[in-house]
């Protein structure tokens, strides 16, 4: 007789099966593991500025009715920081970053030395947007420019671009602005000779 009393034995399936269980629920956890440091890791959507084919270049024109009268254009604003936020009502994120908005407008227009331009996004919504800025006390200008959503490349709400006094693109967010945030890009700006802060 050849071979020892184990000689040819294989494993049975039961134990194959537990061990292909057993590495599967592993590689699972680390995968996991992996995913969940991850999200921990990563910064809020406010602080992360995204990427836009506009940065460094001549901000598109705005130009359009006030939604309170009048007529306004980006270019009005030349020599001055112009905040350029798409908005509309029915955005809950663009209502709940007012607050910041307001506080970047307080600051700043008393300094003269930046000014927030709201553009509508949605046609239809151009009285709710006028009553609920009013209600605000939103004292900057809003425009109605329907061309500027397509030039200005809009993916979603609300969405912000930081003109230089310059009048080039000099920061792009999707997402809600931090007033703090601004004043930082501002002050930054200021440092490269992009006017003052």
């Amino acid at each position: 007789m050849s071979g020892g009393p184990t000689a040819g034995i294989v494993a049975p399936a039961p134990v194959r099966r537990r061990r292909v269980v057993m590495w599967s629920a592993i590689c699972v956890a680390v995968a996991v593991a992996v995913l969940i440091a991850v999200i921990a890791s990563a910064q809020p959507s406010s602080e992360v500025s995204a990427k836009s084919p506009l940065l460094g270049n001549t901000a598109p024109a705005i130009s359009g009715r006030g939604l309170e009268g009048g007529h306004y254009t980006l270019s009005q604003f030349h020599g001055r920081w112009v905040l350029v936020n798409f908005m509309a009502t029915w955005c809950t994120a663009c209502q709940k970053e007012m607050p910041q908005l307001e506080r970047f407008w307080d600051e700043h227009s008393k300094r003269g030395d930046a000014v927030v331009l709201t553009v509508a996004d949605d046609p239809t919504n151009l009285a709710q947007l006028r009553s609920f800025l009013i209600s605000k006390g939103a004292h900057w200008p809003a425009v109605d420019d329907p061309a500027a959503t397509v030039s200005y490349g809009l993916q979603g709400l609300p969405t912000s671009f930081l003109v230089a006094p310059d009048g080039v693109v000099y920061w792009y967010l999707l997402g809600e602005v931090q007033a703090s945030q601004l004043d930082k890009l501002l002050q930054q700006g200021a440092s490269l000779g992009l006017g003052q802060a």
